[in-house]
């Protein structure tokens, strides 16, 4: 089933090079199927999360500036505009702790950032196939 109209993705990552890597890794799967925003701090996360139009996914990196990803994570399950938005966190974690909080705090997922680039290549590629593709959300039924 292909995918209907650019899917947004969020991308919330402080490192430029991991953002360029994940970006260029989301665009040559995907293409014009999916629409790539980045966001380098939590408070701009917050910030483009709320806005139209609306974002489908989020891959959230935990280890941000300021505001780290947990608190990024426990504001959008808070705020009705963004609560039921999938989110994946996306992190060089591996920490038992570090995914046991995310999934107390509303992840959808945890994912850990691969060594290699082939390897985040399918991590990457699988992850808008599931979310955006096959998983079927409570917003998509009032469409």
């Amino acid at each position: 089933m292909p995918l209907i109209g650019p899917r947004r993705i969020l991308l919330v990552e402080d490192d430029l090079n991991h953002r360029w890597v994940m970006r260029r890794i989301l665009d040559s799967a995907f293409g014009d199927e999916i629409a790539v925003e980045e966001a380098e701090t939590g408070e701009r996360a917050l910030e483009r999360a709320t806005r139209k139009p609306e974002i489908d996914l989020i891959l959230l990196d935990l280890g941000l500036p300021g505001m780290g990803g947990i608190e990024v994570l426990k504001r959008i399950r808070s705020n009705p505009l963004t609560r039921g938005v999938p989110v994946v966190v996306l992190t060089s974690s591996q920490e038992r702790e570090d995914i046991q909080t995310a999934y107390q705090h509303g992840a959808n997922s945890f994912v850990s950032k691969s060594e290699t680039p082939e390897l985040m290549f399918q991590r990457l590629r699988m992850l808008p196939v599931y979310w955006l593709e096959l998983n079927q959300l409570p917003r998509d039924l009032q469409n």
